[in-house]
């Protein structure tokens, strides 16, 4: 395959845009790729974030932007921080604002900087469910990036999860079989972890909603196209219809 530096920033792109979001790791960029196209960048999986950015640079000039979060570096598609925080909200999906900020490329306090002025301004608001837990949705009052809704009025959500009498549905027995599947591999398949705990789907799936919300874990967008059909629907689908493929611990 021939690639030079006109079309390398398009198959970058290409593969970018098949993650719903426009941004991901520089990491998990390259896994992405086919070995025929990591061959024609001169890209391999074994080079650090900062090597890939280089890389990237010297062939897409500015067609994109790096931004580093911890220990991850991110390539994203230029757009308005604003607007990547606007797409996690819905009018009637609520989402907790660790858990906004866990999926996002952006620090803390950056993400909370921005619903802090969406909630100044009206274009989200804040609520309560019947465990007294915060969450933010849209109002879709002052922005055209979402429906507006004729049913303002203040509606109950559910718990996030409901009272299971087992002993082994608990945090640590979660996090323990993250840490045995971990390998010093860092991202843990969610198909194999369902596989090892064996949990009730619901009950899983609530657990990681959970520990994301409370900045235990994060979860990382799922590539189709390297995974078996089995591991697809084993992944996690979040409020926002992301499917989630991997799963990180944030304190090792």
């Amino acid at each position: 395959m021939l690639i030079n530096n006109n079309n390398a920033a398009d198959i970058i792109q290409e593969i970018i845009d098949k993650q719903k979001r426009p941004f991901m790791t520089v990491k998990n960029l390259v896994l992405a790729m086919s070995t025929q196209v990591k061959r024609g960048l001169g890209l391999e999986n074994t080079m650090t974030s900062g090597e890939i950015k280089r890389v990237i640079e010297s062939l897409a000039g500015d067609r994109f932007i790096f931004h580093k979060k911890g220990a991850r570096m991110y390539i994203l598609i230029p757009c308005d921080p604003v607007d990547l925080v606007k797409a996690e909200l819905s009018p009637d999906k609520p989402k907790g604002a660790s858990g906004i900020a866990s999926v996002l490329p952006f620090s803390k306090a950056d993400v909370s900087k921005i619903l802090n002025h969406l909630l100044d301004t009206g274009e989200a608001k804040l609520i309560l469910n019947v465990n007294l837990d915060t969450r933010i949705i849209a109002t879709g009052r002052k922005a055209d990036w979402v429906s507006s809704s004729n049913n303002e009025s203040e509606s109950e959500t559910q718990p996030v999860i409901k009272p299971v009498n087992d002993s082994r549905f608990t945090q640590n027995n979660f996090i323990n079989a993250i840490r045995e599947l971990d390998r010093g591999n860092y991202f843990v398949k969610i198909s194999e972890l369902r596989e090892k705990l064996n949990w009730p789907r619901e009950v899983f799936d609530a657990m990681l909603i959970i520990l994301r919300d409370r900045e235990v874990i994060q979860m990382h967008i799922a590539d189709d196209t390297i995974l078996t059909p089995d591991e697809v629907n084993n992944c996690f689908v979040d409020e926002n219809n992301y499917r989630m493929g991997t799963v990180t611990l944030n304190v090792r």
